[in-house]
């Protein structure tokens, strides 16, 4: 029996173990440093697996990289959501708070009855400004520009979640 190993996973494997040997660290070690559990460790350097965002993330801070350094061996563009992914995005708007991109924020944190926000500071002016700002570009490159966009904001989001446990363990 074969097991299709996902697109990319092969050579995103090849640098994490390449990586993790250089650094003289055991599997093991890379898990306590990451925080991820040894089994999906273990697929991510067999290449049975491709990680998340997050998870390239914590990877790379475990490895002393940057996350783009990792995530550059991965192309998210060609893939397909999962399952419970395309469910929740094949769901009717309820009570989420989906707006007119497609959006389903935290109803926790939407803004109070009667208080609007300015259109630059919501998911939808912010989405369409991006959106603008990328239709300037030759078509051929927009793909290219909202991926480099996407990957800085996760590396940002990372790196401050990073921090903050960070800091929370020196409490």
């Amino acid at each position: 029996m074969t097991t299709e190993r996902p697109p990319h996973a092969q050579e995103f494997a090849r640098r994490i173990k390449a990586r993790r040997e250089e650094l003289g660290m055991t599997r093991r070690d890379v898990v306590e440093s990451s925080g991820l559990s040894y089994p999906y460790v273990s697929q991510l350097e067999t290449g049975y697996r491709l990680p998340s965002h997050k998870s390239v993330a914590l990877l790379a801070h475990a490895l002393d990289l940057e996350p783009a350094e990792l995530s550059a061996a991965i192309s998210y563009a060609d893939m397909t959501p999962s399952p419970p992914v395309l469910a929740a995005m094949a769901a009717p708007d309820d009570e989420t708070g989906e707006d007119d991109s497609g959006w389903r924020g935290n109803p926790a944190f939407r803004p109070a009855r009667g208080r609007t926000e300015r259109p630059h500071t919501t998911v939808a002016g912010v989405a369409r400004q991006v959106t603008e700002l990328v239709a300037t570009l030759p078509p051929q490159r927009r793909l290219d520009a909202l991926h480099q966009a996407q990957r800085q904001v996760m590396d940002d989001v990372m790196a401050l979640r990073l921090q903050e446990r960070d800091e929370g363990q020196e409490h």
